[in-house]
């Protein structure tokens, strides 16, 4: 028998546009469904959806490099057989184009379990938007659906001007960007740094910047590409440590008290009250538990969000959760059941509905998770009968 995924992938591509199988093909076919229980959940819930799904992924298989993808996978973890108990279903999620590959990690047996179809009570929840609103100086809110340009010299709205001071100079005036959850932003500051700002995240910033420096405050996540400026150095304050830079390319994870910063290009210096640390490209400096610590980073699953993808690499479920719940602005809950120190790793893209995520993480992992409105629970399969 045929054990190369892929064929099999494109076997269920042709029956996804109709065409007919030759009696090789629907007997390669009727084989693979009966091996697992897996591949015939699968097969009828892509067949089920089939009518509601674009066709454009079937031009876009790249078979050689992603199966090459899963047999590296399989020489780095040999002793992890659920690699291959899946792998069929890795073929049909990157035939779909999400380029996704999904596999559990830190299990110490492999456990056959039920995969019931995804439980969609309501309408699926759509990708983050690009959007924000913008909270001016002088309090009055803007919304902003596009990329914003403060370089250009348009001032975000007619009467925010500047105010001047005895001396004549203009005194700085701050706005804030608000990016609520389920949406981002890239706005370009006065001096032409851009900034990519994430889902729940806020920056406070001057409509111009001083003579002396330049310096921004922020909550949550984003990706700077600071104009290089040996007169004024560009600092990024958030409420735990502060980040200094001439000119360079960084990212800066402020959610709650942990933050990290991850240079992709230059040098910046990381500092607080008690410690100051410089990092080159490829570290990061993390600040946790009242210490700041110098360490090699994965820029890839640093800057994935930046790059619209979901990039996993041996994350823990809660971490993925985080994501979810920020990218597609839900709430999520873990049954205590779940175990907290499994990790996966894993790619996809960003924009594509929850309930595409949602469903081949379940193909691919011992966990189940059902949506009602926009509350997510995750919950632990149960073992099948056997």
């Amino acid at each position: 028998m045929d054990t190369n995924p892929y064929h099999i992938a494109d076997i269920i591509a042709k029956r996804f546009k109709k065409e007919p199988l030759d009696s090789h093909e629907q007997y390669l076919l009727d084989r693979w469904i009966q091996i697992h229980p897996k591949n015939k959940v699968l097969f009828d819930e892509l067949m089920a959806k089939g009518g509601d799904m674009q066709l454009m992924w079937l031009e876009a298989l790249n078979e050689e490099a992603a199966w090459h993808r899963v047999e590296q996978k399989q020489r780095k973890k040999q002793n992890n057989r659920l690699v291959w108990r899946v792998a069929a279903t890795i073929a049909l999620v990157c035939s779909l184009g999400l380029n996704i590959w999904f596999f559990k990690t830190d299990t110490s047996n492999e456990e056959q379990v039920n995969t019931p179809a995804l439980n969609l009570d309501v309408d699926d929840v759509q990708p983050a938007n690009l959007g924000a609103k913008i909270i001016l100086a002088n309090g009055k809110e803007v919304k902003v659906d596009d990329t914003l340009n403060i370089a250009s010299g348009s001032s975000i709205i007619g009467d925010a001007l500047g105010i001047s001071n005895e001396s004549g100079r203009p005194e700085l005036i701050f706005h804030t960007l608000v990016v609520p959850a389920a949406n981002f932003f890239k706005i370009t500051l006065s001096d032409g740094t851009a900034v990519w700002v994430n889902a729940a995240s806020e920056l406070r910033f001057p409509e111009d910047f001083g003579a002396d420096e330049r310096r921004v405050y922020l909550k949550g996540e984003a990706y700077f590409e600071v104009e290089k400026d040996a007169e004024r150095p560009f600092f990024v304050e958030t409420e735990e440590v502060n980040i200094r830079v001439l000119g360079t390319h960084f990212n800066v994870s402020a959610y709650g008290k942990n933050v990290k910063t991850s240079l992709a290009e230059g040098r910046v210096e990381v500092l607080n009250e008690k410690q100051s640390v410089i990092i080159a490209p490829g570290q990061s400096a993390e600040w946790s538990n009242g210490d700041l610590k110098v360490r090699t980073t994965n820029l890839k699953r640093d800057l994935a969000w930046k790059n619209n993808v979901f990039y996993f690499k041996n994350d823990h479920i809660v971490n993925i959760a985080n994501q979810l719940k920020r990218w597609y602005n839900i709430d999520v809950s873990l049954s205590q059941d779940v175990p907290l120190h499994n990790t996966y790793s894993g790619e996809i893209d960003r924009d594509v509905k929850l309930s595409e995520v949602l469903t081949m993480l379940q193909f691919v992992s011992d966990l189940k998770f059902t949506l009602n409105t926009n509350k997510l629970l995750i919950t632990k399969q149960r073992p099948m009968m056997r």
